[in-house]
């Protein structure tokens, strides 16, 4: 890393990722740098005032913002933190997504290094009316930080970044003081199956770390990607695509009282928040991939669940335009029918799922412009084919549903993880190398059979080519020769930073087996 002290912009709002608490290293230099600033900055007296001796000392939240700042240095020197200044936000006592006892205590922190220069900041807004957006302080490294960090030569591959954080998360909706809807974690008391899956979450998580994952014709491990939706609409979101995003954690939606029957879906791997298009080019240990789904997952379910024989490969396809006057050609109408039918799914009435579809459309798309009635012709066109599914929708089932798509994807997941062979989970979609396919698709075959008692259909995507070839010999149907064709993976040029990532991965890997 070069010095562009001077050169960098001013901190803008957008080009930011939020504050990461469980980052951590043991690393000379970074223990050499806490220390020192430690003591220059004043922090070593928040830890000699007061009678109570709290869980974690003033000196590891100044490491820990210093690995967040330093990672995201390497990463896009531009890149600000998100950090909550607000107390209520930090809370230790108690808390399961707060093992590292991260104190309100990071704030005054945070302050000292912005007293002596090391840190500046572009000051949030909290919207108390409700109408309005609030955003959270954003800091990013000074000149003179910049300066200590280009002296490290601790690489991102040297840092843990998930130290004890929670895996197993238990997620509510509900609404504040002001009506707004919000989503908090809850506290809950661990049962055999949330050990269970911890643990195999755990195994999951120590194979991708020893995995490179990473796409090679990037120049750097950042994607950048256009919002099209909701307020932040027209922004552009930095997905870090290196070793810091790539921890992977469930979500089950409710309350304990739900028995944990509701969501458990993956999350957290940068896999799942680039864009669909990018998602084929994911090399894995260097090898090219394929990805593999489900076709028409959820509405399958119901047609099971309702005693259908075999899955439908296509139910969205309703073969005849319902709107040809709004929608003009079948493919927009099948991905209209997709989007409302999940939505249906999902929601607890029509209108709810009507207004659903439209918020979730782009700006501009003629989705936005279909009315209630309209939509409601295009529920009608699908239920005209499937009646049995009638009264399954608008019941939001959805949570149910993906309870157990997750049950799916946790046994493929453990599958490949006890083989040591790395699969990524995008829900209902799977990622490997592209000479596992077949494997994937046989386990994806068995695992739909083992929860739902039906095989259902699949569908395969990669970055491939057809290449013809002639065979003959002396193979029972082949004695008189015939034109094949067979699939191999395209090739993705390295970049030369996607080169140097490689090597410094596998150079820490090796360390690592010595």
């Amino acid at each position: 890393m070069t010095a562009e002290d001077d050169t960098l912009p001013k901190i803008d709002r957008w080009r930011s990722v939020l504050l990461d608490v469980h980052k951590w290293s043991d690393h000379a230099e970074i223990k050499d740098l806490t220390d020192r600033l430690y003591s220059e900055c004043g922090i070593d007296a928040f830890d000699k005032s007061g009678n109570r001796k709290p869980k974690r000392k003033a000196y590891d939240m100044l490491r820990i913002l210093l690995l967040d700042l330093y990672v995201n240095w390497l990463k896009d020197p531009s890149l600000a933190i998100g950090m909550s200044m607000r107390k209520p936000d930090y809370k230790v006592k108690g808390s399961r997504y707060n093992q590292l006892f991260i104190s309100d205590r990071i704030i005054d922190v945070e302050k000292s290094l912005e007293t002596n220069d090391y840190v500046e900041k572009l000051q949030g807004y909290n919207d108390k009316t409700g109408a309005g957006q609030s955003y959270s302080t954003r800091i990013r490294h000074t000149s003179k930080l910049r300066a200590a960090f280009e002296k490290l030569t601790i690489d991102a591959y040297d840092i843990s970044y998930h130290e004890k954080r929670e895996t197993i998360i238990l997620r509510e909706k509900y609404e504040d003081e002001t009506k707004s809807k919000k989503v908090r974690n809850l506290e809950y008391e661990d049962t055999d199956y949330t050990n269970t899956i911890r643990d195999q979450l755990t195994t999951y998580n120590n194979l991708l770390k020893r995995t490179f994952i990473d796409i090679p014709s990037l120049h750097d491990p950042i994607v950048k990607r256009l919002i099209t939706k909701g307020k932040r609409a027209g922004q552009t979101q930095f997905i870090s695509i290196g070793p810091d995003n790539k921890h992977v954690h469930r979500v089950f939606n409710g309350t304990e009282e739900d028995n944990w029957t509701k969501g458990g879906r993956f999350y957290g791997g940068w896999w799942l928040q680039i864009p669909r298009d990018m998602r084929k080019d994911i090399y894995l240990n260097d090898k090219p991939t394929v990805e593999v789904d489900y076709k028409a997952l959820h509405p399958n379910f119901l047609l099971i669940e309702m005693g259908s024989d075999t899955s439908v490969i296509d139910p969205y396809d309703l073969e005849s335009l319902i709107l040809p006057e709004k929608v003009p050609d079948l493919e927009m109408q099948r991905a209209y029918v997709k989007s409302l039918i999940l939505m249906a799914i999902n929601a607890d009435s029509a209108s709810l799922a009507f207004a659903a579809f439209r918020n979730d459309a782009k700006k501009g798309e003629i989705a936005r412009s279909l009315t209630n009635v309209q939509l409601q012709k295009l529920l009608d066109g699908f239920t005209d084919r499937f009646p049995e599914l009638k009264d399954a929708l608008n019941t939001g089932r959805a949570l149910q549903l993906m309870n157990k798509d997750s049950i799916i994807a946790n046994m493929v997941i453990n599958h490949f993880t006890q083989k040591g062979i790395p699969v990524l989970c995008i829900h209902d979609s799977f990622i490997i190398q592209h000479d596992k396919q077949d494997e994937l698709k046989q386990v994806l075959h068995n695992a739909s059979v083992q929860v739902t008692g039906k095989g259902i259909e699949q569908d395969s995507k990669s970055n491939e080519k057809k290449i013809k070839t002639y065979v003959q010999g002396n193979i029972r149907g082949f004695e008189e020769g015939r034109t094949q064709y067979i699939k191999l993976p395209n090739k993705v040029a390295p970049t030369e930073q996607y080169i140097l990532r490689k090597n410094k991965f596998s150079k820490w890997l090796s360390l690592q087996d010595d």
